[in-house]
């Protein structure tokens, strides 16, 4: 249908019709990735919170083999998610049951008939371009960053070099591809990086197959491990402090959308650092939000995190993340699909400035829709 009204009519028509209509909006959830299980949860906050009066809402989950779950009809039943333990056989196989699906085998999205995608996905192709790239080429909207940013921001070695010639304070890295390591002119005693060092895959989400190794033989077994899955690795030097993050939403101001830094939120693990469990298990991580610190360390952090936001080319929103050592915030990356949990980073800083879930949607979706006409 969107398709449609944009070959049929003038941009300031179109707006004039996307205003006053209610719109369809499909929310994808899921995927392939590890992140599977809070893409679920992101995918139940959104549908919970969006408004019926503006909106007709369909859910999509994507299952662990990418199959896309489509729903025939709007307002769908939402089967129950516990956040303590995530059953995502038992959440699909009673999606199925409740709703009348047209398809659920490959992805078939010329039968998601909206005018609109809401990302609800997580790490893997739902962050990482590919997702948006599909939904491109069909000319469907959709919210959350482009091709190009989610591609980079995803690629953790690209865009420290971009951070890095950007003068954004990073700590020493390198890449490491699986045809490098198992080369015979491999050794693990030339890396020229100084210990502890992370090792984590070079492409990926919610610091999943992080690790921090201490010695030669550590970092090599280290590498060894994650090359069964990966294909390149980021080998980073270990920066202590204390962990923040800070989100950036878009505002529109005279008809353009200006990015603005939310309050920073200070992250105290239960862990040794903010690692999957730490993120998202309950008790994981201590949150403050605002953090607090003084107004220029404050200032520094928001100032890295609009910088990193413009650098990649974020769309609606983003969230970056921080290690504050001594006075000098080192950025660690950018995450252009945010947890949006009750319970994630981002809500809790939009809430921190007086704006309402339901709103920044609203804002959300209007960013998205204003950036294809």
């Amino acid at each position: 249908m969107y398709s449609k009204l944009k070959n049929n009519l003038a941009n300031d028509k179109l707006k004039e019709v996307f205003s006053i209509m209610k719109k369809k909006v499909a929310i994808l959830m899921g995927g392939m990735s590890t992140e599977h299980e809070i893409s679920l949860l992101t995918g139940a906050f959104i549908f919970k919170t969006l408004l019926r009066d503006k909106y007709d809402i369909k859910i999509i989950p994507i299952d662990k083999k990418g199959n896309w779950v489509i729903p025939e009809s709007f307002e769908n039943y939402l089967p129950p998610i516990d956040s303590k333990e995530i059953n995502s056989e038992k959440f699909f196989s009673e999606f199925k049951k409740k709703n009348s699906i047209v398809s659920s085998n490959s992805i078939s999205i010329e039968k998601i008939n909206c005018d609109l995608v809401i990302l609800g996905l997580h790490g893997g192709e739902g962050e990482d371009g590919t997702i948006q790239g599909l939904l491109k080429s069909y000319r469907i909207p959709f919210t959350g960053s482009d091709i190009l940013a989610s591609s980079l921001a995803m690629d953790k070695y690209r865009a420290n070099i971009l951070f890095k010639n950007s003068k954004l304070n990073v700590a020493n890295f390198l890449e490491i591809t699986k045809g490098e390591f198992e080369s015979i002119d491999f050794h693990v005693e030339k890396i020229n990086l100084q210990f502890p060092i992370f090792v984590k895959p070079t492409l990926g989400g919610s610091s999943v197959g992080i690790g921090k190794v201490f010695t030669q033989d550590e970092l090599y077994s280290k590498l060894k491990e994650l090359f069964q899955k990966e294909e390149k690795i980021l080998l980073q030097e270990f920066v202590s402090g204390r962990e923040f993050s800070c989100g950036v939403i878009e505002k529109k101001i005279n008809n353009q959308f200006i990015p603005f830094a939310l309050p920073a939120t200070e992250i105290i693990p239960s862990n040794e650092f903010f690692d999957y469990e730490a993120k998202y298990k309950i008790g994981g991580s201590k949150e403050i939000t605002p953090a607090e610190i003084s107004e220029d360390l404050m200032n520094k952090i928001q100032l890295g995190s609009l910088q990193a936001h413009t650098l990649l080319g974020c769309v609606g929103y983003s969230r970056t993340d921080f290690i504050l050592c001594g006075d000098t915030p080192y950025i660690l990356e950018t995450n252009t699909l945010p947890g949006m949990t009750e319970t994630s980073i981002l809500p809790q800083q939009i809430k921190c400035v007086g704006l309402t879930m339901e709103v920044f949607l609203d804002n959300l979706i209007e960013r998205a829709l204003w950036s294809n006409t």
